[in-house]
């Protein structure tokens, strides 16, 4: 489902304009990224926690070239699926 098909369904399921149902999708993402990016847990009920974490630096060992690289850290986003996502999945 691509981002136009997202805001069209979502606004027919709200009533609303596909250009009101874009600011509010707008805004949705802005204040998840602003949390994530604090460092907070996003908890949307029935769906799931979203959450960054940092993953450290590494060494990665290549056998073709048998040469060891480096990996800097990085921070990764981390989602748990809520019991009743994984059952509505799972049925």
């Amino acid at each position: 489902m691509t981002n136009t098909e997202f805001v069209r369904h979502l606004s027919d399921k709200m009533e609303l304009t596909e250009e009101q149902t874009e600011i509010y999708v707008r805004q949705f993402v802005d204040v998840f990224v602003k949390e994530i990016s604090a460092g907070k847990v996003v908890s949307v009920q029935g769906f799931g926690n979203f959450e960054s974490k940092e993953k450290t630096a590494r060494k990665m060992y290549n056998p073709s070239t048998k040469s060891f690289k480096i990996i800097p850290k990085k921070v990764v986003l981390n989602f748990k699926m809520s019991g009743a996502l994984k059952e509505k999945i799972n049925n």
